[in-house]
């Protein structure tokens, strides 16, 4: 599979972040559910920790969009108070 290039993907307003973080959430789990019928549970070191590092960086994702958020909410703030 190949990804495209960040600087390649164009804005988008018909998906949340929200929905798309459970929407990952799931396939992660269906992909875990298929390795673990292919290589048996628990699953070998490998795949599992690959499968915690996708998790984890998805959760690094949506602190920082988090984050922004926050970022953006309190410039809007700060601008409404200064007009």
């Amino acid at each position: 599979m190949k990804m495209k290039r960040y600087e390649d993907i164009e804005p988008s307003n018909r998906t949340t972040f929200r929905m798309l973080y459970y929407n990952v959430g799931r396939t992660l789990t269906q992909i875990e559910t298929i390795l673990k019928r292919a290589y048996g549970n628990p699953l070998p070191i490998k795949p599992q920790d690959r499968l915690f590092r996708i998790r984890h960086k998805l959760e690094q994702m949506v602190a920082r969009y988090k984050q922004s958020q926050e970022d953006l909410k309190a410039e809007y703030q700060k601008r409404k108070f200064l007009s």
